[in-house]
């Protein structure tokens, strides 16, 4: 008994991270021919499919961020360039034209 107990915790010395051990389990899963209701597997790839979305999101929360400080600066640009033609018009008016 105590020899299976020191295999065990061996083994799971041995694991480096949640994503190898992760892998680890979905190729065991293959292999063990569960079939696709293997809960290990469904859980596997709905953490990797949430990890995608995350990053995806990330990226179009980037993006979208990007897009509004080009909004704002275009507003602003548009500011200025509106006070220039009252500028320009105000001045040609007062000179006759």
């Amino acid at each position: 008994m105590k020899d299976e107990d020191k295999t065990y915790e061996n083994e799971f010395k041995t694991i480096t991270s949640p994503i190898t051990h992760a892998r680890n389990i979905a190729s065991a899963a293959m292999f063990d021919d569960k079939g696709s209701n293997d809960l290990t597997l469904q859980i596997d790839m709905l953490t990797k499919q949430k990890q995608y979305m995350q990053s995806k999101c990330r990226e179009a929360g980037a993006a979208i961020l990007d897009l509004e400080n080009q909004v704002n600066e275009l507003k602003r640009d548009n500011s200025l360039l509106a006070m220039d033609v009252a500028t320009l018009t105000n001045r040609l008016r007062d000179a006759g034209f």
